[in-house]
């Protein structure tokens, strides 16, 4: 949810951003891995997936710092990920909406507003069921396309909406662009909950929930790099969802890996297993 100190901060992240469009890619030279980012990433090196189901597993660390970072990986052939609305105009929570969706699995997706009545509206393109519901931005961030077969790709904002009849959602900042470029080249040291989500090149989905002392972006954009560039998922794409007090995610009966957050937000991601 977006207030007027988010406001002001997601203004300057955006023209940051859209000033390092074109900065290098994920083997870019001279990067130091910065500290907090190395933690997670050695911390995550000393765990193992959990599988809860078949195609979806999760990996979970707390830091010594005490850091909470899990991961939720989905197969592309037992999975879809679809885009799920709130079911009342004050705001849904994760739980709600997964269990309203018969999904297994939900998590907090794009930016949103509350207006003076109190009902939640989008903010940044978002089209469902062929109906745009909102305007996008025409560079910063990046869209999440929701393609037949219930595939779903990253595509930078300054590449164009995409025009197949799919939903589509858009979100900032991207992290890692199409083929593993990193996106990032400052960091703000805005330590927040965070919300991530992370395609691999064989399609693979990972969302990424940071909780408890939280990450700068720029942090948590490092974790999704390849490990041979200091990351640990190697994602050939990432774009960050809307974090903060609206991070939430639900697992079906799993909640030491659930997290609640703080408030009811607009919309979700939500992981449905595919009919056979």
């Amino acid at each position: 949810m977006i207030d007027l100190v988010r406001s002001i901060r997601l203004f300057v992240l955006i023209l940051i951003v859209a000033g390092t469009a074109g900065f290098g890619n994920s083997n870019a030279q001279n990067l130091d891995t910065p500290p907090r980012a190395k933690e997670v990433v050695s911390a995550f090196e000393q765990v193992r997936w959990r599988e809860i189901a078949e195609g979806f597993a999760v990996l979970r660390i707390i830091t010594s710092s005490g850091l909470v970072a899990t991961a939720y990986r989905f197969l592309p052939e037992k999975f879809s990920i679809e885009l799920a609305l709130q079911s009342n105009s004050s705001g849904s929570r994760a739980r709600d909406i997964g269990e309203r969706e018969g999904a297994i699995f939900a998590i907090n997706a794009g930016f949103f507003a509350k207006a003076e009545n109190g009902n939640l509206y989008s903010i940044g393109y978002l089209r469902k069921d062929g109906n745009v519901l909102s305007k996008g931005w025409q560079s910063a961030g990046g869209v999440i396309n929701f393609k037949a077969g219930n595939s779903i790709s990253l595509s930078p904002s300054h590449a164009g909406i995409p025009k197949n009849s799919g939903d589509a959602l858009q979100s900032r900042p991207m992290l890692i662009e199409p083929g593993g470029r990193w996106a990032m080249s400052r960091n703000l040291a805005d330590r927040e909950n965070r919300s991530i989500l992370c395609r691999r090149a064989n399609s693979e989905v990972i969302f990424i929930v940071i909780s408890r002392l939280g990450l700068s972006l720029y942090e948590a954009g490092w974790i999704l790099r390849d490990r041979n560039d200091g990351g640990y998922f190697g994602c050939d794409s990432a774009i960050a969802l809307d974090g903060g007090s609206s991070t939430q995610v639900w697992v079906s009966g799993e909640q030491q890996v659930s997290y609640s957050g703080l408030s009811p937000v607009h919309n979700f991601l939500v992981a449905r297993f595919k009919a056979d």
